[in-house]
């Protein structure tokens, strides 16, 4: 029962998304924190289906700590289920995804992305790509080297993310990113040192929001005209957000969560 009253919620947002489709509109699927191993595997399974039934959904985002543990046979299944998205997918890295002591560095990660795609998609964690007029930037964050829940935006990367803030100045611009850049209480959590990062992003109000994850918090506020959405953890809640925009009609973000 509880399962035919949440494809009915599902289609039913639907029929209301579509009423208020324009040329413009976007809608993806935001799931992160899937900590993926055999164990949830079937159930992970039974989430890709619902999703690929999603006919109005453009594309999907998968927000990081896509695996439970940097192994390789994580990272393989984790492809397996990749391969069969029906819509595009885009991937970004969290705490678990990357270890180089076990082989699994970003490099290698993302390079097996791209190829499970079939080259469609970037080889590097900080990249970008445009859909309906508005650029989306996926920005890294995360720690090869050793395991750490804390996320930090290097220099470099934020260096990188100027520049391309500055290609793109009247465009509007949606973040994608494993780590908040909000405070949380968890000290075990928090996202270091984000002021160089706030500070940044201060100087561009093309930047319309910032999707993330990571503390397991359904929030959704504006902080500097910036929205800031954070996910649930999918493997605690098997539930993702839908979220849908057309910033050519108004700023406004509806999400939806789907659990």
């Amino acid at each position: 029962m509880k399962i035919i009253f949440k494809l009915l919620f599902i289609f039913l947002f639907s029929l209301v998304l579509n009423n208020f489709a324009l040329s413009k509109e976007t809608r993806f699927v935001f799931i992160s924190d899937i900590n993926l191993s055999k164990e949830n595997a079937n159930q992970f399974d039974k989430t890709i289906k619902e999703i690929n039934s999603l006919s109005d959904i453009d594309f999907v985002v998968f927000g990081g700590d896509n695996l439970r543990s940097a192994k390789i046979e994580n990272l393989n299944l984790f492809l397996h289920f990749l391969r069969k998205v029906n819509k595009k997918p885009y991937v970004l890295l969290g705490s678990n995804d990357v270890l180089s002591s076990n082989g699994i560095d970003k490099n290698f990660y993302m390079k097996k992305v791209r190829r499970a795609l079939w080259y469609h998609h970037s080889a590097k964690p900080n990249y970008t790509f445009k859909y309906n007029g508005t650029l989306f930037i996926a920005m890294d964050g995360s720690k090869q080297y050793f395991q750490s829940t804390n996320g930090y935006y290097s220099n470099d990367e934020l260096l990188w993310l100027k520049n391309t803030l500055d290609k793109h100045k009247n465009e509007n611009i949606v973040i994608l990113q494993h780590y908040p850049l909000l405070s949380t209480k968890s000290s075990w959590l928090q996202t270091a040192k984000t002021e160089a990062y706030e500070d940044l992003i201060k100087n561009y109000p093309n930047i319309k929001a910032i999707i993330s994850a990571h503390y397991d918090q359904n929030i959704e506020i504006k902080k500097d005209n910036i929205f800031h959405i954070l996910n649930r953890d999918y493997s605690k809640t098997l539930g993702y957000k839908i979220i849908s925009f057309d910033f050519e009609k108004d700023d406004e973000i509806i999400t939806f969560l789907i659990k």
